[in-house]
């Protein structure tokens, strides 16, 4: 991984082995040191020369299970006494320990539940508040015995999702709710495409509404666990991949008002994006990524869809939920209107990322999207245009799969580049091949 000069803390700042006493002294224990280094390296956001997020995680035991997060913003050395006293001036009602300076390596780190933009944590993680606000006529409606809550996704900065288990005082049987807090307006029109579709899209969680003070988006409980690789694998029978396409062909015949749109040229501005941030953060393949990009841009579909349906634009199998039965499919902060053919290339690209990282061969995965594909044209009752839905398959592994990699540092998957672009090229290799009546996806 290449060096930002801007950044020299860095090898430190993602070393779980050196930051974990850190973390530990810091916290005042929120952790048990003596179990051992229980700090992990969570999410990470970067930005060459500009910003580093860094999101730790501990995993050992801990009497709370609100303080498992720390976050670390990285600082040019010269200047993080600057950058700590103009955050503590932009929020001066913090309580002690929230926000802590360290001087080596240079940065800032944030105590869960506090975040340098998400504000309102403290306040839905306090239960007596929350207690207050659940009996709203808009939520349940009713008096509230008692509740606990655990946080389910925290992302540093952006979003954290906490589940709610209320015991309402008129009832034996406790209900789930779930509250999804944001770092600004966003959840507003989340809330507004949510309500859009809980009559004619079955398969999401209901919106239930929009606080706006704390800009919090909650959500009806939706049965089932985060759908793994695993459970496609042992899908033998294609009732997996079914659902799914079954699912997604739905959302896309969905007809909803918003003004978000992801369109072609987005598509075109991430392809030239990669080779550029892998110069700074794998430069030694960035001339590899630039050649497959260039030869994808080369051959670009040409045609625009007559209509725009109704996108996810996440389509990732953690979010599709599975009960043992039928499958769900959660956060749709990101739907939007579009050409389905960039869904369907998003979450098949995504089922290769999530086989070639569980050891599997990429032609024991071919089977599983062709079934998807085909499945999907069947619910959705039209032809797809395979070529050009292979040319964003294509292209999807490069602006989704290896540009998040880069931005996200991941290890692991820097490591599987080579898997990516061979089966990116392989895949633009068979956009140029004639069409038969007996014509498979791969």
């Amino acid at each position: 991984m290449n060096q930002d000069p801007q950044f020299p803390q860095m090898p430190a700042a993602l070393n779980p082995t050196l930051m974990g006493p850190l973390l530990d002294w810091l916290l005042d224990g929120a952790g048990n040191p003596a179990s051992g280094n229980g700090w992990q390296i969570g999410e990470k956001r970067y930005k060459p020369g500009k910003s580093l997020l860094v999101g730790y995680r501990w995993t050992g035991q801990s009497d709370s299970p609100h303080t498992r997060f720390a976050t670390g913003r990285l600082c040019s050395p010269a200047d993080v006494n600057r950058e700590f006293e103009r955050e503590l001036a932009k929020r001066p009602d913090l309580a002690k320990g929230a926000l802590t300076l360290l001087q080596h390596p240079a940065m800032l780190v944030w105590a869960f539940p506090y975040d340098r933009k998400l504000r309102h944590l403290p306040t839905l993680l306090d239960h007596a508040a929350m207690a207050i606000r659940l009996q709203a006529a808009d939520l349940l409606g009713m008096p509230v015995e008692s509740l606990q809550s655990e946080v389910l996704h925290y992302l540093a900065e952006r979003s954290c999702m906490i589940r709610y288990s209320v015991q309402p005082a008129e009832s034996t049987q406790p209900r789930l709710v779930y509250a999804k807090n944001y770092a600004d307006d966003a959840g507003r029109e989340t809330f507004a495409v949510m309500r859009q579709l809980n009559g004619p899209f079955n398969w999401g969680a209901e919106a239930l509404a929009f606080d706006a003070d704390t800009l919090t988006l909650w959500q009806a409980h939706l049965p089932g666990q985060a759908l793994t690789w695993a459970e496609l694998q042992e899908d033998r029978d294609g009732i997996l991949a079914d659902q799914m396409a079954q699912c997604v062909a739905e959302l896309h015949a969905c007809h909803i008002d918003t003004p978000r749109c992801y369109t072609q040229s987005d598509v075109v501005q991430g392809l030239l994006d990669t080779p550029t941030l892998a110069e700074q953060v794998c430069p030694e393949w960035a001339g590899r990524i630039a050649r497959s990009v260039n030869s994808l841009l080369a051959q670009a579909p040409l045609q625009t869809p007559s209509r725009l349906a109704t996108l996810h634009h996440d389509l990732k199998l953690n979010n599709f939920l599975y009960d043992g039965q039928r499958l769900g499919l959660i956060d749709m902060d990101c739907v939007c209107l579009g050409d389905p053919l960039l869904d369907l290339a998003s979450l098949i690209a995504n089922i290769y990322l999530n086989g070639i990282r569980d050891a599997a061969s990429i032609e024991s995965i071919h089977p599983l999207v062709n079934r998807l594909v085909l499945s999907y044209q069947r619910h959705r009752r039209q032809t797809l245009n395979l070529a050009d839905l292979r040319w964003q398959v294509a292209a999807a592994l490069i602006h989704e799969v290896v540009r998040r990699s880069l931005r996200q540092l991941d290890e692991t998957r820097l490591k599987q580049f080579k898997h990516y672009l061979a089966l990116s090229d392989m895949f633009a290799v068979r956009c140029e091949q004639a069409a038969g009546a007996d014509d498979v996806f791969i």
